[in-house]
């Protein structure tokens, strides 16, 4: 199930799919820049299910990825190493433990508190739990489909980049929130607890860390799932739908962000910008650093 593709058929297209991901992106930036508050004031829906389930879903999407990568490594280091086969069977229990009971508790964890609960929360946790569990399970479903995917000579290596991917633009969009420190629609533009300002006024006027609307962490977090098309060659299908997914997660975290007046328009798109501009660098610069240096790729 490679769906391997003419390589010289998708040279060219590969270079179209991300000039128009840029323009598309810039367009909408602008777009924002002039018209963040309109925007934000009309799109507001204080009790919106597609916004508090996307906006559930926002913040654990990065476990995606990040779970694609360690049941890789399993897989490769279990058929590598036979000799710790005990000790993998130990970790991978304790993992898909954690994983699994985990994420269904953080999904819950609103219905155990004591506070008074949205009309919603029951459903957007069910939903959520099930589609992440799904998720989970899609993962190993691939892996037994594709059982020379971990063969690839650099996997482990490929597998740690995306985890370095993920973890670099998680920090730099922490960095920036914190250097720009935007008030959030909700704040601004809804409450008027704060006069709304635009994301290129950079005042610290409410002090270093506060705030944090631009750029979007959960759009971030919806991205990440960029990152795993490191594992892929270009001329597959399977790395064309990683790209398509991941936007696809982009645009639902950071409509339903929206929706929610947590953040602007300019908030989703720069995050999406800068977790492309990121890519384009981890797969143009350090995996080709990485191919040069083992060789190899996924064949």
């Amino acid at each position: 199930m490679k769906l391997l593709i003419d390589k010289e058929k998708f040279k060219k297209p590969y270079l179209y799919v991300f000039l128009s991901i840029g323009i598309v992106l810039f367009t909408i930036f602008m777009v924002g820049t002039f018209l963040d508050a309109q925007i934000a004031e009309n799109i507001y829906k204080e009790n919106s299910w597609f916004g508090y389930a996307f906006d559930k879903f926002g913040q654990l999407t990065f476990l995606i990825p990040v779970n694609f990568c360690i049941v890789g490594i399993f897989i490769y280091l279990t058929r590598k190493k036979k000799d710790w086969a005990l000790h993998l069977f130990m970790f991978k229990t304790v993992y898909y433990t954690l994983i699994y009971a985990g994420t269904i508790i953080y999904l819950f964890a609103p219905l155990m508190s004591k506070e008074e609960k949205h009309i919603h929360e029951l459903s957007v946790d069910i939903f959520n739990s099930l589609v992440f569990v799904s998720l989970f399970i899609a993962t190993n479903v691939f892996y037994k489909l594709n059982p020379t995917f971990v063969e690839q000579r650099n996997f482990l290596w490929k597998a740690g980049l995306v985890i370095v991917y993920i973890i670099t633009i998680s920090l730099t969009t922490e960095l920036l929130k914190n250097i720009f420190s935007r008030p959030r629609p909700i704040s601004s533009v809804i409450n008027g607890t704060y006069e709304y300002r635009e994301w290129w006024n950079i005042t610290y006027a409410f002090g270093f860390g506060k705030n944090k609307s631009f750029p979007s962490g959960h759009t971030t977090s919806a991205i990440t799932f960029l990152g795993l098309a490191l594992l892929f060659k270009k001329d597959t299908l399977y790395y064309y739908g990683v790209l398509a997914i991941a936007f696809l997660f982009a645009a639902l975290v950071g409509s339903s962000r929206m929706v929610l007046a947590k953040h602007f328009l300019t908030d989703i798109t720069f995050a999406c910008i800068m977790a492309v501009t990121w890519f384009l660098v981890f797969e143009n610069v350090f995996l080709k650093m990485l191919n040069k240096k083992l060789g190899g790729d996924y064949e």
